[in-house]
């Protein structure tokens, strides 16, 4: 994911730069973003139906998950509006009142940064449940839903600093917190790999055991895809900072911020897509909401098959 505050979205909307821009250069990242914010809430909200509704994915492990996908609609559905009305501001030479810009900033970058602090919850929950399997079995549904206050909480602490603070120690602060969630989610990740690897002991008994391990390995590749969606847009925007990145023309710096936002928000639509390649009963919940098709098999969800999870 990447900021929505980059450099380059700076750039266009400084005073000094304040004019037009061309409306052909406009008009086509007018068209992908507003794509993409609807294939966000419509992936989304399907993800949403299924896990609640399909009984084989209603357990403790796909709480954090489920609010995932939620706060991944709410990207789509608020956020996207928003940046495609700035970026309409920034193409029309459409001046913005300060104190509306700074309140607009705020619940823009509130939703995905509380996507990325709920994939980082994710990755300390895969933690517990790889190190401590039978305690993470008995945690009470309550822990989990005073987490998800705590994500809001850390979400509207964050975008209020940003709506109140000077842009050089905005894009120092967003930068940093983004990151350190990462680097963060990394190291749980990789904490988890070694653990898999080199304890022996690590095998745990029955189907339970193996879905936790298969649902780690989802939620890993998540993860990824949330890193590389994010890392244009770091490289980028530190680039520009230090002036080793410059703009020759005026479409420059919104192709590279059309380009940056398109990737960030495509953190939103691509969990929806991994959840229905990698989980069987996930596509079986698609199957029989999309298409009314009643899956033939019945068995047990404990004996779920799961091999290609």
């Amino acid at each position: 994911m990447a900021t929505n505050s980059s450099v380059a979205s700076h750039y266009i909307m400084s005073h000094e730069h304040q004019r037009s821009l061309p409306t052909s250069s406009c008009i086509p990242w007018f068209a992908v973003l507003s794509i993409e914010s609807l294939a966000i809430v419509i992936l989304n909200f399907i993800t949403i139906t299924v896990f609640v509704k399909q009984r084989q994915l209603q357990r403790k492990s796909t709480y954090l998950i489920i609010h995932l996908a939620i706060v991944d609609l709410l990207v789509g559905a608020v956020s996207g509006p928003m940046l495609i009305h700035l970026l309409f501001c920034s193409c029309y030479g459409k001046s913005c009142n300060i104190t509306f810009s700074r309140i607009s900033l705020a619940i823009r970058t509130c939703f995905p940064f509380t996507s990325l602090v709920n994939l980082a919850f994710i990755s300390f929950e895969r933690v517990h449940a790889t190190y401590r399997p039978f305690k993470h079995r008995l945690i009470k549904k309550w822990v989990y839903g005073l987490v998800i206050a705590f994500i809001y909480l850390s979400a509207i602490c964050k975008s209020t600093i940003e709506a109140v603070t000077n842009w050089l120690f905005n894009f120092i602060w967003v930068i940093s917190s983004y990151s350190g969630l990462l680097v963060l989610m990394c190291i749980c990740y990789i904490s988890i790999y070694i653990k898999v690897r080199c304890s022996r002991q690590h095998q745990l008994n029955g189907a339970a055991g193996l879905r936790e391990r298969k649902l780690t390995r989802t939620l890993f590749l998540v993860t990824i895809a949330s890193l590389l969606t994010f890392l244009p847009g770091v490289i980028v925007n530190i680039m520009i900072f230090f002036h080793i990145m410059s703009f020759s023309n005026w479409s420059t710096p919104l192709t590279i911020t059309g380009t940056i936002m398109t990737l960030f928000f495509a953190n939103s639509l691509i969990n929806p897509i991994l959840y229905a390649v990698r989980m069987p009963e996930f596509r079986a919940g698609i199957s029989k909401m999309v298409f009314c098709r009643t899956p033939q098999d019945h068995r047990n969800p404990v004996e779920y098959p799961l091999r290609d999870l």
